[in-house]
């Protein structure tokens, strides 16, 4: 599976909620797929997975508790829902998502590619969120933190 990278900016949604998904990443996306609205370090967006990925969220949460599995798939789905192109490449967000990830109708909004995933952002969300973020780390002091090997 090829992954989702990048930043693209200058897209918006129309006056019917409806938004355009980047050419280049339509076909990767499917055309029919799922959308969740998410707050990540406080700040809102949407989220846009492959049917794939987000079945395989789905089977990574049936573990623990009864209860925990219930919190997950309740974190899950209560702020998601199915989505389809249409001809043109766009899909329609509906009001309760819009307002769940910070977006209206005529928004302007930043797409970021994160790898299995396609974020969605208001511009003002994604100036907080990329502001939350610590620039001076590079990729490899990322990773290596990731791996236990620097403190």
């Amino acid at each position: 599976m090829r992954l989702f990278v990048g930043t693209l900016d200058g897209y918006k949604l129309d006056s019917k909620g409806r938004l355009l998904i980047p050419t280049k990443w339509r076909e990767r996306l499917g055309k029919e797929f799922y959308m969740a609205a998410v707050t990540v370090r406080g700040c809102k967006c949407l989220t846009l997975y492959p049917v794939e990925h987000f079945e395989a969220i789905y089977e990574s949460i049936q573990f623990g508790t009864e209860n925990q599995k219930y919190d997950a798939a309740t974190s899950l789905f209560d702020n998601a829902e199915e989505a389809v192109l249409d001809s043109q490449g766009r899909f329609t967000v509906n009001q309760r998502l819009k307002e769940a990830a910070g977006l209206t109708n005529e928004s302007t909004v930043v797409f970021k590619g994160k790898g299995k995933i396609i974020e969605i952002w208001n511009t003002d969300e994604y100036e907080k969120i990329y502001n939350s973020y610590d620039h001076s780390q590079g990729v490899y002091d990322l990773m290596d933190k990731l791996k236990g090997n620097v403190d």
